[in-house]
């Protein structure tokens, strides 16, 4: 059998080569005419395949490649038309016939600026020039240059005032002026002059859709179908009206008929994805608009649904980076701009949402746009404003759980007694889903009703079975009540319905914690990773556990795990970072940092902790380069502005710091930080007018806040008005009370000569606020300047007792206890240097005190590797040759003293340093 096989190839292979030679012979021009053929039968697939048979026998056949492109334009694959169209143009093709359909194929891929830039500019007002003057009038309209549409449409006008392609494009213009009737009477018009105009049956299709009568399209869709049966477009807007009416399987349908003639058409790809959408299947229908976006970026419906998609998946940054995308290129979308401003919710952006909705002409007849703007202005405690864009909707869609629900949340922050009847009648009402009885529930817990909270409990698990979560609200109605028994059981029920449900976990780890059971909160999590051993909550969990109990070794080992288990994940990368900086390993958090930046580079968390590394490690010029990438990735770009402007001012850049400022109040009128920090520019530029005219209008624009006041004490504090500055301080605290404020009017205090008033009101706070670090630390530090180091030294132990590990309050207590003569200074001296061995601070200080205390060849040593490090520190130096002296090497302690003094240095021990330089010069042999 294989020798006959073998005998009869080269024979088969023959006839193959003579059978494909025979199809390669025909002329291009053959294949044209048979292009025609199949054309007047109406099968334009075989007409395809006969003119891109004509191009490989003719590459430079302009024909053949002009009729491909119309063929494709029609077929709605506009990419591929484009390609052919601009081939056909090069060939020698008339540019007059080929740039009009060249401009639609643009048109059709959303390329509207493109068509203004590429396609020349009708001159001569001739006839021919009527269709290129319609395309650009309609890319003026979608680049919403109304006017310049309106000249274009004019022009075309005074040349053919009856041409059908003048008239829609009239109506296209009267609808972008939300004129429909308007552009209806275009519409017929055309259909009067041109009753079997396809084209104007689409457009009266498209009129008849937006304006609500999908019945009425539905047949005009039709017409144009009976005129032209392979119609993609006509096709697939009955696709999307059948989507519309949730008749996938008849939308499929016309989509298939589509795609068989053009595989590669956008609209027919997008509604696929549509439909994907509509049946939940949604990381296809993401994959499918991928590669719609990756072919056609600028196709704005695929970028929009792309982020309508991102939304549902939960992925809000890329979410809101398609709708801005969109919002760009369409700034009045109100579909985009309502799914912006969810998204913006949703991250807790609760002001970015609301300057979005404001892009919205409100309307009292749409449901959706009260709905999100209730839900913003219920973000932001504007509960007023709330209840009214609730109760709008709700009187639009009476029988909406999801309306009544949220109209019932407004209230109840209002304090309205008819909040628990609309939360009561939204959970009745049928297909209510559980959101009502939440809320119900919660609001009960709340109030600390908890039996009224179980009865409703019950009656959720009545409604959704046996379910983690109303087992989770159960647990925590029983902890209410003081009984943990029950609680516990309650939360174990849960994570035996769901061993990976993560609420009840925590909720028992932290039943553990306060009973003193670490061991047992750790293995709650643990039991998580044993049912899904990726589960980031749980790594996440752990990490803290370990924190909390100072496991340094074991929390960093857990965010590591967490990283390798979730490389795309942001907390994990940005926890780390924050942790190393604390530490103090700027290196390592820089590297952390950067890395959750190359994962997330558009993420404002991503770029702040970047950019806070960056000036950890004194690179400021980078991180300006990152807070000016933040500014240019948000959409409110305010706050990184100001950040941008700090690290300015830092640098000695005043100017561009204001800049930055201005632009940022620009922006953001009434951004706090903005205003501080541009008052502080002005004090320091000697501005003192406007300074206190900012501190002014800040304390009009916020008169709870203190800032305001706070700013003008600073003022006075700049012009030496102490009296001034220091009742400015005091009523500042009398509205917001504060140790830091009460340090400012220590500093007033001070210069007034009133020093121990000043030591005797921080101590005061810090006795009824003894948590209170920070002003602790500020104090103990004025201590130690005036050289009360007994006190301070007393402050620094409290807070070192508080909050262990702290380099800088080791490092000066360690002073502070030295110079009271204290032996306890050697110790903390020693784990200063143990956190950072490498510190040249900290080597001075534990050099300095080993030489008192005798211990002179180590204290040496670390003092010479510290002024190794810091060549220009004046009091390093001081020490060395103090330390040189006592040890007996005057020579050195000579030079080192004279390099000192000789270099101009003003440092406080200059007085001892010159009497010991004396004394050295007088034992000199």
């Amino acid at each position: 059998m294989s020798v006959h096989r073998n005998r009869n190839r080269p024979f088969a292979a023959l006839l193959l080569s003579l059978t494909l030679a025979a199809c390669g012979s025909e002329s291009a021009d053959a294949l044209l005419a048979k292009a025609r053929q199949s054309l007047d039968a109406g099968d334009a697939k075989a007409a395809i395949i006969h003119l891109k048979s004509a191009i490989q026998a003719d590459d430079g056949n302009a024909e053949a490649r002009f009729q491909l492109g119309r063929l494709q334009l029609e077929a709605g694959d506009f990419a591929s038309a484009e390609k052919e169209l601009k081939r056909a143009r090069q060939a020698g093709y008339a540019a007059d016939k080929v740039n009009p359909l060249l401009a639609r194929a643009m048109l059709g891929q959303g390329e509207f600026q493109r068509v203004l830039d590429e396609l020349p500019q009708p001159e001569t007002g001739s006839a021919a020039e009527v269709p290129l003057l319609v395309v650009r009038a309609t890319a003026q309209l979608g680049a919403g240059a109304q006017g310049e549409a309106r000249q274009s449409i004019e022009r075309a006008l005074a040349i053919a005032p009856q041409d059908v392609e003048v008239l829609l494009a009239q109506a296209r213009l009267a609808l972008s002026e939300k004129n429909p009737e308007e552009a209806m009477r275009h519409v017929d018009q055309a259909l009067q002059n041109a009753p079997r105009d396809r084209d104007a049956w689409l457009f009266k299709a498209d009129l008849l859709r937006v304006t609500g009568k999908p019945a009425d399209a539905a047949k005009a869709y039709q017409a144009a179908l009976e005129i032209d049966p392979g119609h993609a477009g006509a096709r697939l807007a009955l696709a999307s009206l059948a989507i519309a009416e949730n008749r996938l399987d008849d939308a499929r349908r016309n989509i298939d008929t589509v795609l068989k003639d053009a595989r590669n058409s956008l609209q027919a790809r997008h509604l696929l994805a549509l439909i994907e959408f509509r049946e939940n299947k949604l990381e296809a229908a993401r994959d499918r608009l991928a590669g719609i976006l990756k072919s056609a970026p600028g196709f704005m419906p695929a970028v929009l649904l792309a982020g309508t998609v991102e939304f549902a998946l939960g992925n809000l940054q890329t979410a809101e980076a398609h709708l801005n995308q969109v919002i760009k290129a369409a700034p009045h979308n109100v579909q985009a701009l309502r799914l912006l401003a969810a998204t913006q919710l949703r991250l807790n952006r609760a002001d970015d949402a609301a300057r979005t909705l404001a892009a919205i002409p409100e309307t009292a007849e749409d449901a959706s746009y009260h709905l999100i703007a209730g839900e913003v202005a219920l973000a932001r405690k504007e509960f007023d404003k709330a209840a009214g864009h609730f109760e709008t909707a709700t009187r639009l869609s009476p029988d909406s759980a999801a309306l009544r629900t949220e109209l019932g949340i407004a209230r109840l922050a209002q304090g309205d007694a008819r909040a628990m009847d609309d939360l009561q009648a939204a959970a009745a009402m049928e297909g209510g889903g559980g959101r009502a009885d939440t809320v119900i529930i919660l609001n009960q817990l709340k109030a600390e009703k908890f039996d009224a909270a179980l009865a409703s409990i019950a009656a959720l698990e009545k409604k959704q079975g046996a379910d983690p979560l109303v087992w989770n609200y159960r647990g925590a109605a029983y902890l209410g009540k003081k009984d943990r028994a029950k609680a516990r059981e309650s939360y174990a029920q849960a994570l035996k319905l769901d061993p990976k449900f993560f609420p009840a976990a925590a909720n028992l780890a932290q039943l553990d914690l306060i009973d003193k059971q670490p061991d047992a909160a750790r293995q709650r999590f643990e039991g998580i990773l044993k049912a899904d051993p990726g589960h980031l909550n749980a790594m996440l969990a752990l990490a803290d556990l370990a924190l909390r109990n100072k496991d340094e070794k074991s929390h960093v080992a857990w965010l590591e795990k967490a990283i390798k288990a979730h490389p795309q994940a942001l907390e994990p990368r940005v926890v780390l970072a924050r942790r190393q900086l604390a530490r103090g390993d700027t290196a390592q958090a820089l590297a952390t940092a950067r890395d959750a930046a190359n994962a997330h580079p558009d993420h404002p968390v991503a770029l702040e902790t970047l950019a806070a590394a960056q000036l950890a490690t004194g690179d400021t010029t980078n991180a300006q380069g990152t807070y000016r990438k933040l500014v240019e990735r948000s959409p409110s770009p305010a706050v990184p502005l100001t950040r941008l402007a700090a690290v300015q001012a830092s640098t000695q850049q005043f100017a561009e710091a204001r800049k930055s400022l201005q632009d940022a109040l620009r922006a953001q009128p009434d951004l706090l930080e903005a205003q501080m920090l541009l008052g502080r520019l002005d004090l320091q530029a000697n501005r003192y007018d406007d300074a206190l005219k900012l501190a002014r209008q800040v304390q009009q624009q916020k008169p709870k806040s203190s800032a305001g006041l706070l700013l003008e004490g600073d003022t006075a504090m700049a012009q030496k008005q102490f009296d001034a500055a220091l009742a400015a301080y005091e009523r500042a605290h009398a509205l917001e009370p504060s140790g830091a404020l009460l340090l400012r009017q220590h500093q007033a205090l001070v210069r007034l000569g009133r020093a121990e008033e000043g030591d005797k009101r921080v101590t005061a706070w810090l006795a009824s606020h003894p948590q209170d670090a920070e002003t602790r630390l500020a104090l103990a530090s004025l201590l130690l300047n005036r050289k009360q180091y007994k006190t301070a030294a007393e402050h620094y132990l409290v807070v070192n007792q508080n909050h262990p590990g702290s380099l800088v309050v080791l490092n000066n207590l360690a002073w502070a206890l030295h110079e009271a003569r204290d032996p306890r200074a050697l110790s903390y001296a020693e784990q200063a240097f143990k956190l950072s061995p490498d510190n040249p601070s900290v080597m001075d200080t534990l050099g300095w005190i080993l030489v008192q205390q005798g211990q002179t060849v180590r204290g040496l040593k670390l003092l010479q590797q510290a002024l190794s490090k810091k060549p220009d520190a004046a009091e390093i130096q001081w020490h060395l040759a103090a330390a040189w002296a006592k040890s007996g090497d005057r020579a050195r302690a000579k030079s080192e003293l004279e390099r000192l003094l000789g270099s101009g240095q003003a440092f406080p021990q200059e007085a001892e340093a010159r009497t010991l330089l004396k004394q050295l010069q007088g034992a000199t042999p």
